[in-house]
């Protein structure tokens, strides 16, 4: 009795949360929204808002001035290296952009693409500051491993947070 009283009551919240979501839809907020937003660091160091900050111009950039589309964004503490998968498919050609916050000095992207199921090396961007750009138009659709890693913090920091942007 206990199991179908738990069933029962996880279906009915399920269904709930259905219907609400079909009777509110969101909404984009439109090019005449005025909202505001600080980018500041909380006084812990832990607030995502300087990294987005740093993003948003590049994002504006990529839509508004390429003209082409954003496929993913990650944003993640990083202490040294991170690693982000994607398939990456024939026909298009992609970007690869990698932002540190505040704290990061220098940030680098190693690419890998999946041969015969081990990872072969591509190419390493290093460009000596705190973003750096791949620029990748695969021959087959394949599987990539994007490694971010932090070559040089700012002084006083042993982390920070990052963005990852793919674009095609």
């Amino acid at each position: 009795m206990k199991k179908l009283c738990l069933l029962l009551t996880s279906i009915f919240i399920f269904s709930f949360q259905q219907t609400i979501a079909q009777v509110e839809p969101r909404t984009p907020e439109g090019t005449n929204q005025s909202q505001t937003y600080k980018f500041n660091d909380n006084e812990n160091g832990t607030s995502m808002m300087p990294i987005m900050g740093d993003a948003l111009p590049a994002i504006k950039y990529i839509e508004d001035t390429l003209k082409v589309e954003i496929v993913r964004i990650e944003y993640d503490l990083i202490f040294t290296t991170k690693s982000s998968f994607r398939t990456l498919y024939t026909g298009w050609k992609y970007g690869i952009y990698a932002i540190g916050d505040y704290r990061i000095k220098k940030i680098s992207i190693a690419v890998y693409k999946s041969v015969n199921k081990e990872w072969q090396y591509v190419t390493t961007v290093n460009p000596g500051a705190y973003s750096a750009l791949s620029l990748i138009e695969p021959e087959e659709t394949e599987d990539y491993l994007f490694q971010v890693k932090v070559e040089e913090f700012e002084e006083g920091f042993s982390a920070g947070h990052y963005s990852l942007i793919i674009y095609h």
